[in-house]
Order: C-alpha cells, then sequence, then structure tokens
C-alpha cells in the first residue's frame, strides 16, 4: 500500500486542522483572564512530518489535528499563561495559512474537474 501524502488527501486535512486552530485560538482569547487558565494549541503539522520521514510500507496513519497544552507564555500570578499579542499574531498566520489552503483546494478540484471534462 502507498503511504505517501497525496495533495487531495492533504489539502482538506489542512483546511481543517486550521478551522479547529481557530477555534481554539478564539476559546485562548476568550479566557484572556480567566485565572488559572491554560493556553491551547493544535498539533498537526508534527503528524505530517512522521508521515512524510515514514520508510515504512504499512498502511498510513490517519492524519488528524488534535489540541494539546500549549506553551504559552510566562503564567501571570493568577496561573493563566496566555499572551494576547501572541494569539493574535498566530490567529493572523492561521488565517493566511486557511486561505493557502483553500485556494490551493479549489485549484486542485478545479484540475481534477477540468480532467474528468476535458474542459
Amino acid at each position: 500500500m502507498d503511504t505517501t501524502l497525496s495533495l487531495t488527501d492533504l489539502l482538506p486535512r489542512l483546511v481543517e486542522a486550521t478551522n479547529l486552530r481557530l477555534k481554539v485560538l478564539a476559546m485562548n482569547v476568550a479566557n484572556v483572564n480567566t485565572p488559572g487558565y491554560q493556553r491551547l494549541d493544535v498539533d498537526f503539522e508534527s503528524s505530517i512530518q512522521r508521515q512524510l520521514q515514514s520508510t515504512s510500507s504499512g498502511s498510513a496513519t490517519p492524519l488528524k489535528p488534535r489540541v494539546v497544552e500549549g506553551g504559552g507564555g510566562v503564567p501571570r500570578a493568577d496561573g493563566n499563561n496566555v499572551d494576547i499579542d501572541r494569539e493574535m499574531n498566530v490567529l493572523t498566520k492561521n488565517a493566511l495559512l486557511h486561505s493557502l489552503y483553500s485556494q490551493l483546494q479549489a485549484g486542485n478540484m478545479a484540475r481534477m474537474r477540468s480532467a474528468l471534462t476535458g474542459r
């Protein structure tokens, strides 16, 4: 079985990961003043890296983004470690990546449609 990542499989998962990251970032921002709240993040890139570096000929492990406790800034006196400036920067980066992945996915789908219809 081929374990290589195809663009057709990867792009929707990248869009899914940016959607999940947006929800997690919104939760971090909403809890910026909640005592004891610990910043959360989405881990997906390490799964892709492991998949790309895998040399086994077995079946591919499913790529799925997962929410993890993310290292935040220095915890404040109330135990909260959310840095609002960092969250806004990550939010901007995530929005740009989401736009890029969506455009790439649309282009990929258009090429597939063109190949199928001959137009």
